[in-house]
């Protein structure tokens, strides 16, 4: 009888400290389509439509904050859709909110990339994209 391997951890959710949580929640909910599932102006938790988990969690920490080059934090969050038909709709609602973005049709990592408010790359890919294994593409070393 085989043993069953262990599972490893998921990425379960991410929590991002913001400097205007309004405008940051208006980004996730209306540019990338998420539903919000608790706000109290402090603090938002936002998620995908059809996800029970991975979720996104916002902090508002104020105006003054904002880290330098080269401190540690997040710089770039990665969505995988359920439906290749998802990225048209990513594309046509970052248009419709005026967000600058561009669409990735060919090479290593395909899909659209967009900066939130705060300047954190967000890459939508589609749901056939490969996982980042073994070396990673040079979109991993893009500095915004």
């Amino acid at each position: 009888m085989a043993t069953k391997k262990p599972q490893s951890p998921a990425i379960f959710g991410a929590h991002l400290q913001v400097r205007d949580l309004d405008r940051s929640v208006s980004f996730y909910q209306d540019a990338l389509g998420l539903e919000v599932v608790w706000n109290d102006e402090k603090l938002a938790v936002l998620r995908g439509p059809d996800e029970t988990g991975g979720t996104v969690v916002l902090r508002e920490v104020g105006e003054g904050t904002r880290p330098a080059a080269g401190e540690a934090g997040v710089t770039r969050l990665f969505w995988r859709v359920a439906d290749p038909a998802d990225l048209d709709r990513t594309e046509e609602r970052l248009s419709r909110h005026s967000v600058p973005y561009q669409r990735h049709r060919e090479g290593e990592i395909r899909g659209i990339s967009a900066h939130d408010p705060d300047g954190i790359d967000i890459v939508v890919v589609p749901p056939d994209q490969l996982p980042l294994a073994g070396m990673p593409p040079a979109m991993a070393y893009w500095e915004h």
